[in-house]
């Protein structure tokens, strides 16, 4: 399930009561960083413009039908989890519009590093294409392609700033505790990354993006509704990619998950809060909620020359996985 318009985040929201509550197809085109000559490609483009060709085709009937069984036919990793619980809290009036891509760009692997490969393209509902593009990271699993990773660039993000993956044969993958000519490893990033989500530790490695500043801002303003206990961490259950760029940097693909529970401040207000997204979207709690969430993020970590070198979060996929409350 595609949301071709970016969220930045999936939020939780408190008020009070007097009371209890009553794309065309293109012609495919390479971007590839370069590895030894010797090294062949994971999949052909020809294969993977059909794999594209096949999964919109695929996800379109999913959505059309709000059905998790479709869905698995083509999706895994966290963006099986996230789209699932997606169509699980989607209302009956909830419409999926049949969607496209345009322009597809893809980034191979050498066969060494895995089947999998990645398509930078824009997304298009009838006659309007997205202002940014999305990632689409697909893997062979033995048996079929699956989508794992479909985190959509920011809007405030400028397009033609994205890092780049220079046309030279196939991709060099970068394994995950590698940070060799790096500022850290991708091991690195998902564990300081997720720290800094959480409001802990040093931000002094990150560039500023839209998910810790609106994390941010959501604690400040829940403070007078509900106490925040929240955890985030690298979902090390799910896959993590990483690719090197033409500056020497790698573009990073992993997930985090958050924990939060908000317990309600009690008084004559009958304070509560609730969940604009997931499973809870619609309820409100007067007593406490908690919700898991899973949150795709690509960013690019730059070479260790870079001075300023900050790692930069380009770009995210989320959704609220499961939670309770009363």
């Amino acid at each position: 399930m595609r949301r071709l318009l970016g969220v930045i985040g999936c939020l939780a929201v408190a008020g009070c009561s007097t009371g209890p509550a009553p794309g065309p197809k293109q012609a495919p085109v390479a971007t590839a960083t370069s590895a030894p000559a010797s090294a062949a490609p994971s999949v052909t483009l020809q294969e993977a413009a059909s794999v594209l060709e096949d999964y919109v085709k695929r996800n379109n009937a999913a959505n059309k039908a709000k059905s998790a069984k479709l869905l698995a036919e083509y999706e895994g990793g966290s963006s099986f989890a996230i789209d699932k619980a997606g169509y699980a809290s989607s209302g009956k009036g909830d419409e999926y519009l049949p969607f496209s891509y345009t322009k597809p760009a893809y980034t191979v692997p050498a066969a060494k590093e895995g089947r999998w490969f990645l398509i930078t393209a824009k997304g298009k509902i009838g006659s309007h294409v997205a202002m940014v593009p999305t990632y689409l990271l697909f893997a062979h699993n033995g048996m079929s392609w699956r989508q794992l990773y479909a985190p959509n660039v920011f809007n405030d993000q400028p397009a033609d700033e994205l890092p780049e993956l220079a046309a030279s044969g196939p991709a060099a993958a970068v394994a995950q505790s590698d940070a060799t000519g790096l500022l850290m490893s991708p091991t690195a990033f998902a564990k300081s990354y997720a720290a800094h989500l959480a409001g802990k530790g040093t931000g002094s490695r990150f560039a500023p993006d839209g998910l810790t500043a609106t994390a941010r801002s959501n604690r400040i303003k829940m403070k007078q509704w509900a106490k925040l206990t929240e955890t985030v961490r690298p979902a090390t259950t799910y896959p993590s990619y990483a690719l090197r760029t033409a500056d020497g940097g790698a573009l990073a693909f992993t997930t985090v998950e958050r924990n939060r529970r908000y317990d309600v401040h009690q008084g004559p207000e009958h304070n509560y809060v609730f969940q604009e997204q997931g499973p809870l979207k619609g309820r409100k709690f007067y007593t406490f909620m908690k919700s898991t969430e899973l949150i795709q993020v690509v960013a690019h970590i730059p070479p260790k020359t870079d001075d300023p070198g900050r790692v930069k979060v380009i770009g995210s996929h989320s959704g609220v996985i499961s939670g309770s409350g009363r």
